[in-house]
């Protein structure tokens, strides 16, 4: 099974337009703050009906993963109403999607600050900037390195500790140094996720 992406979106630009554009993705059954795919490159019917390694291509080649956003309850429930969301992929992350959110309203200043990482902490974490559908600004450190971990620990709001790391100056960057302490469900190098709970 592929790993969890925690992917965190940042609009800016005018109020109304930052309104718009998040009203415009989100998913209607979970409402303000979660974000549907399909609402920024549509799923086409004969896709939809043409059985699950169909409709997991189309997703691959249009959204960047195979399935629609995860975690959209939490990302919901955890929305304080302003231009930020957050939420969940599974097995990579949406730059180019977010490339065409930042098409959807031309002309209109509407930048899209785009921040991801696996939980794979410190192997693909990374941000991209957007503005009419040109990339104007990105950050991937080089996995492993300390840049790469501190930019994930970042994302996901925790320390090394959290994942049970240390930094080693011998090293330079983060190495395993016992138990996970925090309890939370991300994961050490080399073990993957059994799953997203919606």
């Amino acid at each position: 099974m592929a790993y969890k992406y925690k992917n965190v979106v940042n609009l800016q630009g005018p109020d109304e337009v930052v309104k718009a554009a998040l009203f415009a993705v989100h998913d209607p059954q979970h409402g303000p703050g979660s974000i549907d795919f399909g609402r920024i490159t549509p799923m086409p019917p004969w896709v939809t009906a043409g059985g699950d390694a169909l409709r997991e291509g189309w997703c691959r080649e249009n959204w960047g993963v195979a399935e629609n956003a995860c975690g959209l309850a939490e990302s919901a429930a955890t929305y304080d109403g302003g231009e930020t969301i957050e939420f969940d992929t599974q097995g990579g992350n949406v730059r180019e999607l977010m490339r065409k959110l930042s098409m959807m309203f031309p002309g209109s200043g509407l930048t899209v600050d785009y921040l991801w990482a696996s939980e794979d902490v410190g192997r693909d974490s990374g941000m991209a900037q957007f503005i009419g559908g040109e990339q104007t600004y990105e950050y991937i450190p080089e996995p492993g390195s300390a840049a790469a971990y501190e930019a994930a620990f970042d994302i996901f709001a925790t320390g090394a500790e959290d994942h049970g790391l240390v930094f080693d100056d011998t090293l330079g960057t983060y190495r395993y140094g016992g138990q996970n302490l925090s309890g939370n469900n991300l994961l050490k190098h080399g073990e993957e996720s059994d799953g997203l709970e919606e």
